[in-house]
């Protein structure tokens, strides 16, 4: 599963449409709820926990990405 393929499924929107400059904030089903959802996926699938701080400056699908790849994980 890719990082498109869980934001497709907690926020029920394309995979396709997952690109990484989508700010959540802008997606129709984003809320606090489904960001920690969102959280919660990334790291169950991925094997990660990220920190508050970064929970907290999650603004947009590249912010994800970026620290999974800080992580080693693409």
């Amino acid at each position: 599963m890719t990082l498109s393929d869980v934001i497709a499924e907690v926020f029920s929107i394309p995979a396709m449409a997952a690109a990484d400059n989508l700010l959540l904030c802008k997606i129709k089903t984003w809320d606090s709820m489904t960001h920690m959802l969102l959280i919660t996926r990334v790291e169950q699938i991925f094997g990660v926990e990220f920190t508050g701080d970064e929970i907290a400056d999650f603004r947009s699908v590249g912010d994800v990405r970026q620290a999974l790849l800080t992580r080693g994980i693409q």
